[in-house]
C-alpha cells in the first residue's frame, strides 16, 4: 500500500448511516454567519491518498464559483481492510457583498479493499435531491464499466490525455452509452485543453479576406509537447470536422485527407518541448496561418500571411492547462458538445 490517508483536510469523520444527521447539524451550526448554496451534485472519483489530497484542495477552489454538493470517492483496492470511511466540510467564501459566506458541503468516501461495487449505491444515497450529477472520473475506466454507476450522470468528465491506452477506454466508453444512457454529455478536458486554440483559430478567419486560406489549404503542421499527442489528435479532428474533410491515409503523425471537390490536404504532427500544443500551421496555395503559443505568458501569438504581401498579427489569451482552470472552463461551457463528437469520430482511428 502507498502512503496513509490524511484526514484533516476532509473534516471530521462520521458513521456512514448518520451522515443526513450529521450535515444537517453541520448546516445548523452555520446557519448564523453562513447561507448554503447548491445547484448541482459535483461528484469526483479518484485512487489513492494523494489524489483525495489534491482533489480535495481543488474542490475548494472549484466551491469558489460553482455552488454545489461536492462528493469526494476515493478508493484503495489493495487495502488489508474492507471498510468504507467518510467525512463531512464545508468550503465557505464570502459573497460578492461581503456580508455574509456562501458554503458547500463536501462529502468524502473512502472505499478500501473489496468494497468498490458498494459505490454507486452511497453515492446515489447522498445526493443533493434533484440536482444535476456532474462525475469526474480521473484516471481509466474500469473493464467492464460499471453502467449502474452512470444511470443518472449528466455530464462524464474525463481527461483522455492521461490515458495509456485511448483506444480501449473509448471503446468501453461505447459500450457503455450503448446500454442508453442518452441523457449523459461526455465532457473531455483533453478537448477544453485546446479550447482557446480552437477559439484563436476560428476568429481569425471571421475575417472574409482570410477564408480565401482555407478554401486552398493543403497542408497543416501541429506541434505538441510530449505526452499530448491525443491533444493534437483531437485538434486534426476538429479541422478536419469542421472543413468536411475525409480521411485518405490513416498514418498516425503524417495523414492525408481530402477536400470538397478533391483537393488533398496534408497533416503533420511533431513532438517538440512546450505546454501540449505550442504551434499550429495552416500553409495553403495563398498564404498562411500560424498560431504560436508564447513561452513567456498564456497568450497566443497569431500571424496571418497572404500571397499579395499583406501581413496581420494579433495576441490572443490561450488560457491554462492546470486543471482547476480547465475544469471550471468545461463546467461554465455546457451544451451536448457535439462538435467534440463530431472530431473524436475522426480522430479515434489514430489513437
Amino acid at each position: 500500500m502507498g502512503s496513509s490517508l490524511d484526514t484533516q483536510a476532509l473534516g471530521f469523520p462520521v458513521e456512514l448511516s448518520q451522515l443526513g444527521r450529521e450535515i444537517k447539524k453541520l448546516w445548523e451550526r452555520e446557519s448564523q454567519t453562513s447561507t448554503r448554496a447548491s445547484l448541482i451534485n459535483f461528484a469526483v472519483f479518484c485512487r489513492g491518498p494523494e489524489a483525495m489530497q489534491a482533489s480535495t484542495d481543488l474542490l475548494m477552489e472549484f466551491t469558489r464559483h460553482h455552488a454545489c454538493r461536492a462528493i469526494l470517492i476515493g478508493a484503495e483496492p489493495d487495502s488489508s481492510q474492507d471498510q468504507i470511511r467518510a467525512w463531512i466540510n464545508a468550503h465557505c467564501h464570502l459573497s460578492r457583498a461581503g456580508a455574509k459566506q456562501v458554503c458547500c458541503e463536501q462529502v468524502s468516501f473512502y472505499f478500501e479493499g473489496r468494497t468498490g461495487n458498494r459505490i454507486a449505491n452511497v453515492l446515489y444515497a447522498n445526493l443533493d435531491s434533484d440536482l444535476p450529477l456532474y462525475l469526474w472520473w480521473q484516471g481509466d475506466f474500469p473493464a467492464p464499466i460499471d453502467v449502474q454507476l452512470w444511470a443518472w450522470v449528466d455530464r462524464l468528465i474525463f481527461d483522455s490525455q492521461s490515458w495509456a491506452q485511448p483506444r480501449q477506454q473509448f471503446s468501453l466508453i461505447r459500450e457503455a452509452l450503448s446500454s442508453g444512457h442518452s441523457r449523459l454529455v461526455l465532457c473531455d478536458l483533453n478537448w477544453t485543453r485546446s479550447l482557446h486554440l480552437r477559439q484563436a483559430i476560428a476568429q481569425m478567419f471571421d475575417c472574409p479576406e482570410n477564408l480565401t486560406l482555407l478554401a486552398s489549404l493543403n497542408t497543416v503542421t501541429i506541434s505538441h509537447a510530449p505526452g499530448f499527442h491525443s491533444t493534437a489528435l483531437l485538434l486534426v479532428g476538429w479541422l478536419a470536422a469542421q472543413l468536411k474533410l475525409e480521411l485518405h491515409d490513416s498514418r498516425p503523425d503524417n495523414s492525408q485527407f481530402t477536400a470538397p471537390g478533391g483537393r488533398p490536404v496534408r497533416f503533420v504532427l511533431k513532438q517538440e518541448s512546450g505546454r501540449s500544443i505550442s504551434r499550429c500551421e495552416l500553409h495553403s496555395d495563398t498564404g498562411s496561418l500560424l498560431c504560436q503559443r508564447d513561452t513567456a505568458g498564456d497568450f497566443f501569438r497569431m500571424e496571418i500571411r497572404h500571397q499579395h504581401g499583406d501581413v496581420h498579427h494579433h495576441l490572443l489569451p490561450s488560457g491554462s492547462n492546470a486543471a482547476a482552470p480547465l475544469l471550471l472552463e468545461e463546467i461554465a461551457g455546457g451544451g451536448p458538445h457535439r462538435v467534440y463528437l463530431r472530431a473524436l469520430a475522426i480522430a479515434e482511428p489514430f489513437f
